[in-house]
Parts: C-alpha cells; structure tokens; sequence
C-alpha cells in the first residue's frame, strides 16, 4: 500500500513540475531583444548597381536574417529590398556567434518595395542612376515578432554608381583612354615604357582590382606621367570648368611595353567621392 502511494505522489509531483515548465515559462522567441547592428565595410559601385558589403554577428533566439535598403539621403530607407521569393528579410540566415561577411548588390532586377510586401517589384535603370548618389542601410533582422536592430543614420552610407569598362587593350597609338565623354588619362610612352598621364593628375598604387579603392583621394595628384605596371591601380583625376571627377584605372597585364589590358571607371558627377 505504502509503494503503491508513493508511485502516486511521484507521478502528480512529475505532472505538477511539468506543467509549471510548459505553461510557467514565456516563449523565448515572443520576447524582444536589441539585436546587434550590422557594420557596412564597403559599398562598391557599379554601372547602375552598388554592392554592400557588411560584417554582422546575431545569435539572437529569434534572429531570421538582414533587410537592405536605400534611398535619398533624407530617406534612406525608401526602398525595401526583398529576397528572390519576394519575402523578407533580404539575405536569410541563421543564428551564429560567429562575426560574418555578408555581400549583396542592388541592382536592375532586384525585388523592393516602397510600401508593402504586396507591392513588390523590380527596379529599373531608372531607379537606380549612374551618377546619383544613394545611401544605403542594413539591419538586423527577427519575423517573429517583427522587429529590427535600431536605425540611426551613423549606419549608413553613400555610394554613387558610375560607368565602366572592363578588360579592354590600350596602347600609345590609343591616345588616351576615355569614358563617358571625360579623358581619364593619355597613353603615351618614354623611353621603354608605356605611361598614363592627366592634366588635373594622377597617383596610383599597387591593387587587386578596380573595386579596391571606391572613395577617391582628394589630393595627391601629380601631373607629371606615371609608368604603367601590371597590378596597379591609377586614379585619376579631370577637371572640368573647375569642377572636379574622379576616375580610376586597373592594370590586368601587360604585353611588353606596347599595350595593357585594363579597367577603368569615372564618376559622371563633379566633386563626388565615389566611385
């Protein structure tokens, strides 16, 4: 009789504690916490596109991912951008401790919004402009409940898209290399050597690619012209009625000293620091 009671009491004991634990205790995801807030490290131009690069780290419970977004400097949060299931957030993914690098371009074709989520489109070229600076903001991101890292401006950043032209040959018999109705640089030789030189100047550096260096220097320029090394990134600078557009030239190779093949962008708009 004794054992018999004492399985009972064991058994409402195990119900009384096991009730406390499923109805005693809130849902951790329905309980909001200020997420961490993503880091822009870099925003690249491109012809009618800007990639956002970006360092985060959220091991938030309820963490679903991170929304993108841009727009005028006294909206940047004009256009929502959506994922290519036409949802949010814009770049899904998982909890992590982990600090991670994060990359997305706003481009033609990419899904947005500037209401909600059943207004979803594409953006055009229109949207979009080479020329145009635009700012762009991240956050960190939770569905359920729906709530983000805080915004304040101090997150985000200018970029200004701008034309290009990708792995084309140059030579002193070129003359100068030209974009977009702006002379970046003229070709030319001395001695043995293939040179670049400006008139508004030139300075250059050793690089990986055209994208290494995406906020122009505002002084450092020489007129004087530079030898063309393989390699090498050159940024130019034109100066037109006064006003200032900043270029660049990348160095892919070259073929002894009578030709390159390079990169080369500017900025279509004066005095601005992108490109």
């Amino acid at each position: 009789m004794k054992s018999l009671f004492k399985l009972f009491f064991i058994s409402i004991l195990f119900f009384n504690i096991m009730f406390i634990i499923s109805c005693g205790l809130p849902d951790i995801t329905s309980i909001y916490q200020e997420m961490n807030q993503p880091f822009i490290t870099k925003l690249i131009p491109g012809p009618n596109k800007v990639t956002v690069e970006f360092q985060a780290q959220n091991n938030e419970p309820a963490f679903s991912g991170y929304n993108i977004y841009f727009g005028e400097s006294v909206n940047p949060q004009k256009y929502k951008l959506y994922n290519q299931q036409k949802t949010r957030p814009t770049i899904i993914n998982k909890s992590s401790q982990n600090i991670t690098t994060y990359s997305y371009t706003i481009q033609r074709g990419s899904y947005y919004s500037t209401g909600g989520d059943s207004e979803v489109t594409t953006l055009q070229e229109s949207d979009i402009q080479n020329g145009i600076p635009i700012y762009v903001w991240v956050s960190a991101y939770q569905i359920t409940p729906q709530h983000e890292s805080t915004y304040y401006f101090d997150y985000a950043q200018m970029a200004t898209p701008r034309p290009e032209s990708r792995n084309q040959t140059v030579s002193s018999s070129s003359g100068s290399i030209t974009l977009s109705g702006k002379t970046l640089a003229t070709v030319g030789t001395s001695g043995a050597n293939l040179t670049f030189q400006s008139g508004g100047g030139i300075q250059s550096r050793s690089a990986s690619s055209l994208d290494e260096v995406t906020i122009p220097p505002t002084d450092g320029y020489s007129t004087a012209a530079l030898t063309v090394q393989q390699s090498q990134l050159y940024l130019t600078r034109t100066i037109d009625n006064g006003t200032n557009y900043y270029g660049k030239i990348f160095v892919r190779s070259l073929s002894g000293t009578s030709s390159a093949t390079v990169d080369y962008a500017i900025q279509t708009s004066g005095n601005i620091l992108s490109y």
